[in-house]
């Protein structure tokens, strides 16, 4: 091993650092960079003279970002050192032994979020700032942005609040808000995220915060920053005291003491074999000595606590082969490259497919049809290559390239310069779009149309049996007697659907029309301003960009969507057929007890689902919010109610039970 090998593996790390802390998009898995690092530093321990400034090593946390001003921490942000073996895990005790000369020292296990740090401070109980951990010194200011995310009280509940409390924790995108942001960006044609861990990130450094909270991040905190006296004593207290003070923390569940090795490995292995039901990714445990006056007595390395380690979970990956690589086509016309797999078992489902999302990822990747690929649940949930094993790869396997013309229509497709998809043009007479643009406006988020699944709507077009959204609301029992299974009831239960569809809500319609980016919060906003679609039909261009969320991108698509005579000319179709979409509602009661009180709903109600309730507490007046403070008037208490209803007690805030809340009503 040579001093060059040495200056290549530090430029490695730092392209690897920027793909993943400043364009959030990793090339390599956290476990394969873990390798590097620790590559790195057994090079640097035995040849110290080596080390340069530049090294990786001799940083604390992620870059800053451009655009943020930066603000100093009160106490340096470090990052954890990592094991991967119960061995590593059993030498991490056995420094900390011989560091406090004692050997009776319980630890403190929990959860290690894959999210992003921040560091969050409250003065006399209200949200004053929030800031990345950016080089550990000092870090991004996100006080605005992290104002978006409900999980986060804006003012802090309980006794004895104290004049200053920073508090350290993890912000994340959970597993649903994660699928969702990426069919959104792979519908628009838009690069997707990596994993939820780069989502948040992303998120996070957006420069608006309207566009912040539409990204579904929550939070979870764990620790203070350095007090003079702390209101506890230990690690195990920190979570009590925080949630005392409504700040969201790990469940009970989720962190344990542990006294000996073997009640941290048990802990280990129980949240290891939980991991896949979570709704929100985590890559390990970390461990904390637990008495929290020991811990500045260890003191620190240059970016690591002496008194904490993380225990890193291995990713959970399989090996299987390519069969080949196939071509989905979307409702908007985008190409997508799908690698159909030999069956192979992992992480609690045998899975088939995964979307390689584009021809530049498939190039980087370098995946060709026949490869052996090792594969994983990108963010435990959607199925994705992350390396190709080229020793194995079969003779005369050529690199793929995405098709010149649409696999289904036989278009030339089209690759604009200012997006990374590939498009088919032809978006009226393309099949497969017509099937997904059908499937799309039936589906729950948009016109909400039972049992029209994409295999029913498959049929009705391959039949001839619809051409134009509107033909849906055209359709006859004889009609569906052509389809294959529908018998008496099944053809009633789609046509009582599809009839109760037409009286759905403007801002349904709205979004089943599928105009690009145009999401669900985009189209109550409109459905709102406008007041009906024929009003919306006539805004111009700068009409929506006066409309507060719209921005210059989105109400460029809205303006061209019905600048299109097509698309007006559907719409009146739809009117035609009856489509008579509910104006939103405004308030009905004048002077009722709800009328501006604000709401917390939690738990199930027996005749109401959460939406209607919500609805209905609107139309009174009432605001409906999702955190429980000081603020809040009322909780209305569903069974298996959460901690929100344990807060509620804590402030004194007047509980509502489903017959209380109808008499009211």
């Amino acid at each position: 091993m040579t001093k060059h090998d040495y200056q290549k593996l530090v430029e490695e790390i730092r392209k690897h650092d920027r793909l993943y802390y400043v364009e959030n998009k990793p090339h390599i898995s956290d476990y394969e960079y873990d390798q590097l690092y620790k590559k790195l530093e057994k090079m640097e321990a035995e040849h110290p003279d080596w080390v340069t400034p530049s090294s990786p090593t001799q940083r604390v946390g992620d870059p800053l970002r451009k655009g943020f001003k930066q603000q100093s921490h009160e106490s340096p942000m470090m990052s954890l050192a990592n094991t991967y073996s119960k061995e590593e895990v059993e030498d991490f005790i056995g420094r900390v032994h011989k560091l406090l000369e004692k050997k009776d020292v319980p630890l403190f296990a929990e959860l290690k979020m894959d999210g992003v740090a921040v560091s969050v401070r409250y003065e006399k109980g209200i949200y004053t700032r929030a800031l990345t951990r950016g080089d550990g010194v000092k870090g991004d200011d996100i006080t605005a942005n992290m104002k978006t995310i409900l999980a986060v009280p804006l003012e802090l509940t309980g006794s004895h609040i104290p004049d200053v409390l920073e508090v350290r924790g993890e912000v994340f995108m959970p597993h649903a808000a994660f699928q969702k942001q990426n069919e959104e960006k792979e519908e628009a044609g838009e690069e997707v995220w990596a994993n939820p861990r780069n989502a948040a990130a992303g998120s996070l450094k957006l420069l608006d915060p309207q566009e912040v909270s539409k990204r579904g991040l929550s939070a979870v905190f764990y620790g203070l920053s350095e007090m003079k006296h702390p209101p506890v004593e230990t690690q195990e207290e920190i979570h009590e005291y925080l949630k005392k003070h409504g700040l969201p923390v790990f469940a009970h569940e989720h962190r344990k003491l542990c006294h000996e090795i073997d009640d941290i490995m048990e802990f280990a292995h129980k949240i290891e074999k939980k991991r896949d039901g979570l709704p929100f990714d985590i890559d390990g445990i970390v461990l904390k000595v637990n008495t929290l006056k020991y811990q500045p007595m260890m003191g620190a390395t240059g970016k690591s606590p002496r008194w904490a380690v993380a225990y890193k979970f291995a990713p959970e990956q399989a090996t299987t082969r390519i069969r080949e690589i196939t071509v989905q086509v979307g409702r908007t016309g985008v190409l997508t490259p799908v690698a159909e797999l030999e069956p192979v078992f992992l992480a609690g489902s045998t899975i088939a497919r995964a979307t390689l999302h584009n021809q530049e990822e498939v190039e980087r990747k370098d995946i060709r049809e026949g490869d052996w690929v090792t594969i994983e649940k990108g963010g435990d949930v959607i199925p994705k290559v992350v390396s190709v094993d080229k020793k194995r790869r079969p003779h005369g396997a050529h690199p793929w390239k995405m098709p010149s013309k649409c696999p289904v229509c036989g278009t030339h497709v089209v690759h604009s310069k200012e997006e990374v998809a590939v498009r088919c043009p032809n978006t009226k007479g393309c099949e497969e779009q017509k099937i997904r643009r059908f499937a799309y406006f039936a589906s729950k988020d948009a016109m909400d149309i039972n049992h029209l699944g994409e295999k029913v709507v498959e049929q009705l077009v391959k039949k001839g049996l619809v051409d134009r959204l509107s033909d849906l609301y055209r359709l006859t029992a004889k009609d569906l007697e052509k389809l294959e299974g529908f018998k008496e009831k099944s053809i009633h239960n789609l046509l009582t659907a599809i009839d109760a569809s037409r009286r759905s809500s403007l801002s349904r319609l709205i979004m089943a029309l599928g105009i690009r980016y145009v999401g669900e919060e985009t189209a109550e906003l409109l459905a709102g301003e406008a007041g009906s679609i024929e009003a919306l039909m006539m805004m111009k261009e700068e009409d929506l960009l006066g409309i507060e969320g719209v921005g210059e991108k989105m109400a460029s698509a809205i303006a061209a969507y019905f600048a299109d005579k097509e698309n007006v000319n559907e719409i009146q179709s739809l009117l035609d057929v009856g489509v008579q979409p509910a104006a939103p509602k405004k308030i009905v009661l004048r002077g009722h007890a709800f009328e501006g009180k604000i709401f917390v709903l939690t738990g199930t109600l027996q005749n109401y689902s959460r939406d209607q309730a919500t609805e209905l507490i609107k139309e009174r007046g009432g605001k409906v919010t999702g955190s429980v403070s000081k603020k809040t008037d009322y909780v209305l208490v569903g069974e298996e109610a959460g901690s929100k209803l344990d807060k509620a007690k804590e402030l004194g805030i007047r509980l509502l039970e489903e017959k209380e809340f109808e008499k009211l009503l």
